[in-house]
């Protein structure tokens, strides 16, 4: 099963989706509101946690712990492995605390953004390896078009990008634009 909320603010049934998705030509706005890293998450343990980075045949023979969604909406896959062929054995798991804990079991491994782990990591439950020279993805704010406009929407947006910006760990200000599109790949400058 997979869920794609992007569907449902189309139809009305949501006001606003957090979403590093761009569908082209949907009918939605999208807001930039930060840059993150998305970094490899693994158990401390894990033979990978000796290298400084990680290239993508390092990941080939590894379960990829995956939220469900399919294959072709997850940045380490569109500009990390595809790229390079490597098809790793992917495992979809329902949320964030649960796939905390497979990967400190060492029921795989995961490729989360910096910025949502970094508690865990703190804790020393887990540790995270940058992915080739740095895998960067924008997030976005996504409203009906012409909703962007309207004040609540508007004031709802600025607040969330300056708290975010302002408080979560590992984010940067998504005023420039990244890479070649909302996902920058493997290689690509990181923003500053």
């Amino acid at each position: 099963m997979t869920f794609d909320p992007q569907p449902s603010l189309q139809q009305g049934e949501l006001d606003l989706v957090m979403t590093s998705d761009i569908l082209p030509r949907s009918g939605l706005h999208y807001s930039p509101m930060f840059d993150y890293e998305v970094r490899l998450v693994l158990a401390p343990d894990h033979p990978l946690a000796a290298k400084t980075r990680i290239t993508p045949e390092d990941l080939a023979t590894e379960t990829l712990l995956i939220y469900p969604v399919q294959r072709s909406r997850l940045d380490i896959w569109r500009h990390f492995l595809q790229p390079a062929g490597i098809s790793p054995q992917l495992k979809s798991v329902d949320n964030t605390l649960l796939l905390i804990q497979m990967v400190a079991a060492r029921m795989g491994i995961a490729a989360l953004p910096h910025w949502v782990v970094e508690s865990f990591e703190r804790q020393g439950l887990v540790q995270t390896k940058t992915l080739g020279e740095g895998l960067w993805s924008r997030l976005y704010a996504a409203v009906r078009d012409g909703e962007q406009r309207q004040p609540i929407t508007e004031a709802f947006i600025r607040s969330a990008r300056n708290h975010a910006c302002d408080h979560l760990p590992f984010v940067r200000s998504a005023e420039r634009p990244i890479g070649d599109g909302p996902t920058a790949k493997p290689g690509s400058p990181l923003p500053q």
